[in-house]
């Protein structure tokens, strides 16, 4: 069987020069086309397109980049997106920025060089759109999920943010809160923007004024939500609820509120965002927004499978909406 070695010398070319003939490359000179096109027919090789496309097309794979590992609704996130590339024969390989973006530079670049089939990324705050120009130069398929960065016109899937904090301050206010507080991220700018603009919304819709709404922002961590939900308090001890950005801060706040003293939904009324597992394991058990990370995960991995077989499509929005669990931590307000 002769191979593209046996066409180059018999050319007087290089075997990379055969490939590019063989690719029908426009980097080619006419003349050398026509001298190793001669070459091919003259040694009976016969180019194998099936094979030489299995090996250059696809590797199967399939880089998640997200932004906090310890977060469980990222492990839902996987197990959403895995049903549905798994069965595709795609492998996911994860990769946790911490909420960096020098770890996201250097995921995406090992990715890239990596050349995985197709991307899905939890962008970290201050991430530039530029960031995806290698990806979209040669044609690699790039899915936002639950963060989605302004002005990148790619697929995305999410959940309604504004809608779903509409939604859980709508639960306090119609228990009787009227002296509100929201304790947003500090790690996610564009989310947490949403969140309280939905907030907002919601104070507005029942007439309360969203001036006095006190705003802090804290990490995801336990003990900084725990110390935010204390320096809160003491700046304004007359609020009766408390909305925060997501489950790991809600949680975090009835550790700082046990610390004043303070019962979670007798004295003070909690609602956190994702439902996650443990927000119903929790004593009290939280009050939250379930937003379904796995139905999430398997819209990110549905616009990437469709991405691949038709890269030309506009770009879709596939956004969930997020949906009240009402738990022990959310009670009328003690007269």
């Amino acid at each position: 069987m002769k191979t593209l070695l046996d066409v180059a010398k018999h050319a007087g070319v290089s075997r990379a020069t055969v490939s590019l003939v063989c690719r029908g490359s426009p980097l080619v000179a006419e003349l050398t086309r026509i001298r190793v096109e001669k070459a091919m027919q003259e040694i009976g090789y016969v180019y194998n397109r099936s094979a030489a496309n299995l090996r250059s097309s696809l590797t199967q794979t399939v880089g998640l980049v997200i932004p906090d590992i310890a977060n469980p609704i990222y492990s839902d996130l996987l197990a959403g997106i895995e049903d549905i590339l798994t069965p595709l024969g795609k492998a996911v390989f994860i990769a946790d920025t911490n909420e960096s973006l020098e770890r996201q530079n250097h995921f995406l670049q090992r990715m890239l060089e990596m050349r995985v089939d197709g991307l899905i990324i939890s962008t970290v705050s201050g991430t530039p759109v530029t960031c995806f120009a290698p990806y979209q130069r040669i044609g690699i398929p790039i899915v936002q999920v639950l963060r989605k960065l302004p002005g990148a016109a790619l697929d995305y899937a999410g959940t309604d943010n504004r809608r779903g904090a509409f939604e859980a301050a709508t639960h306090l206010l119609n228990l009787g809160h009227r002296r509100l507080a929201y304790i947003g991220s500090a790690v996610s700018p564009s989310v947490n923007r949403e969140r309280f603009q939905g907030i907002c919304d919601a104070l507005l819709d029942h007439g309360v004024d969203t001036r006095g709404l006190p705003t802090l922002t804290s990490s995801h961590g336990f003990g900084d939500a725990a110390q935010a939900t204390r320096n809160l308090l003491a700046e304004h001890p007359e609020v009766t609820g408390i909305l925060c950005y997501n489950d790991l801060i809600a949680l975090g706040a009835t550790l700082g509120l046990n610390e004043l003293g303070l019962n979670p939904g007798r004295d003070i009324s909690l609602v956190g965002f994702d439902n996650i597992d443990a927000a119903s394991n929790w004593r009290p058990p939280l009050t939250t927004m379930s937003i379904e990370a796995r139905t999430i995960g398997r819209n990110a991995g549905t616009l990437l499978s469709s991405r691949l077989e038709n890269p030309d499509a506009p770009a879709q929005d596939q956004v969930t909406e997020a949906r009240l669990i009402a738990r022990s931590t959310s009670a009328p307000p003690r007269s």
